[in-house]
């Protein structure tokens, strides 16, 4: 029904974006890749929809473009999976580190996810690993980093002797990242562990 909306920020938190076109505003439940990208109220905008309907309730979700509404979509196909749930996983980590874990089966990664506990984790694995190999992912990573550089950092953060959990360690380098340098991926891990500590 809905492909996108194009319109001026009104509102924006955590939770709920509000963008109004042609006199209407409308809520929608934002990924974190619209978050990332919004700047400031009264910007124009233009977030690509999921409408999830229910007998007594209907719900717009965001995505900062096709690829990553994609990914969405695909996980609603998951058994006991609500779109919630779904937001929340794509939100804790890069869509190319989510595709890793689902085919190699990282049992760990997944269930470090705020939500999703071994049963869950498992059904993702089980009902996904075919389909992800059917999607082109992204090779870039937080902030434009190659992606390879950022699974590292966040391996050794998620890693038994650190024991951080993946949405702390991305947030984490994300900030780091926000300061401009060029960080290799020992240098990445120290700074992010300062921000954690």
């Amino acid at each position: 029904m809905f492909d996108y909306i194009k319109g001026k920020l009104v509102k924006y938190d955590q939770d709920a974006i509000v963008v109004e076109t042609g006199g209407i505003g409308y809520m929608v439940n934002p990924s974190r890749g619209v978050l990332n990208e919004l700047t400031s109220e009264g910007e124009q905008v233009k977030i690509y929809l999921h409408l999830d309907v229910k007998e007594d309730d209907l719900n717009l979700y965001g995505f900062s473009g096709p690829r990553e509404r994609e990914v969405f979509r695909m996980m609603l196909s998951v058994s006991r999976l609500g779109p919630k749930t779904a937001l929340t996983v794509l939100s804790s980590m890069e869509k190319s580190e989510f595709r890793r874990a689902i085919m190699e089966e990282e049992l760990g990664t997944l269930t470090s996810i705020k939500g999703i506990g071994k049963k869950t984790a498992r059904r993702l694995i089980l009902e996904l690993q075919e389909k992800i190999t059917e999607l082109e992912f992204e090779t870039v990573g937080v902030d434009g980093m190659a992606n390879s550089k950022v699974s590292l950092a966040v391996q050794a953060l998620t890693s038994d002797s650190m024991g951080f959990s993946v949405q702390e360690a991305r947030e984490a380098i994300s900030r780091v990242r926000n300061g401009g340098d060029d960080l290799d991926v020992e240098e990445l891990v120290q700074s992010a562990l300062k921000e954690l500590s």
